[in-house]
């Protein structure tokens, strides 16, 4: 079974980490042994300074291994930093980078309609996925995040959103409604040990609704590996969400 990590980072951040990643072969040296085949990494100054550091730092890691898929940060295209929406969506295209990581919070912006549109309007129609991480992508507490999700996802329906790290609680009161109402709308698996959780959200809403992902180095690999291997589901849905809802969603996306 081939597990593709959606949910991947390294650098060295200033809040200390017990063991954190400090470079991408770090990554790929737990990968190897924990039997990851791929991961979808971004580099911590993504969010810890900004996207115009940190997306060309993270799109190196490719050069360490094809087996390292590098993800971007995003921002208003109104202050021109990352440059206008066509500006960015070319650069990405000659990084071949296929999906995107906003943190409002982090970077003072109000992630809507109105504060990052043109951009998300364009994500959706091809297929780019956004990512949010649920601990540091918005500021409150823990429904807050859902909010934001439900306020994007009301006027770009179809966009792939997915939040990630959502804790060891599990937190369905929040997300299964928004998969209820929006097709494209997952969470990923890092941290989700509720007992029957993956289960239950197989048998509600089938598994494309869930990306295997660990928040390594936050969280070790194997916790991760291990809820997935021991959940009581089919082996084709078990391979959906190890990898295969990642590559197709990423296979799909027109740049």
């Amino acid at each position: 079974m081939d597990f593709f990590d959606c949910n991947c980072w390294y650098g060295i951040p200033p809040a200390r980490v017990p063991a954190p990643a400090s470079t991408p072969d770090v990554v790929l040296e737990w990968m190897d042994r924990c039997g990851i085949a791929r991961a979808m990494v971004r580099h911590v100054s993504i969010w810890e300074e900004t996207p115009e550091v940190g997306n060309p730092i993270t799109a190196e890691a490719r050069a360490a291994s094809d087996r390292l898929v590098p993800s971007w940060g995003i921002l208003p295209p109104h202050t021109g930093e990352l440059g206008d929406v066509d500006e960015f969506l070319a650069a990405m295209k000659l990084a071949d980078v296929r999906s995107l990581w906003a943190y409002p919070a982090a970077h003072r912006y109000v992630l809507s309609a109105t504060g990052v549109g043109g951009l998300l309007e364009e994500m959706q129609d091809r297929g780019i996925p956004l990512f949010l991480n649920r601990r540091t992508a918005v500021e409150g507490g823990s429904a807050a995040v859902y909010e934001v999700a439900d306020r994007v996802l009301a006027d770009f329906p179809t966009l792939h959103l997915i939040i990630v790290g959502h804790g060891s609680w599990g937190e369905d009161r929040f997300f299964r409604p928004l998969m209820a109402r929006y097709q494209n709308f997952a969470v990923d698996t890092s941290r989700y040990e509720l007992d029957g959780g993956i289960e239950g959200i197989c048998d509600a809403f089938g598994p494309e609704r869930l990306l295997f992902g660990t928040n390594f180095p936050e969280t070790p690999m194997g916790g991760a590996l291990l809820t997935l291997m021991h959940a009581d589901i089919s082996d084709e849905d078990r391979a959906l969400i190890a990898g295969g809802n990642l590559s197709r969603m990423l296979q799909e996306v027109r740049l």
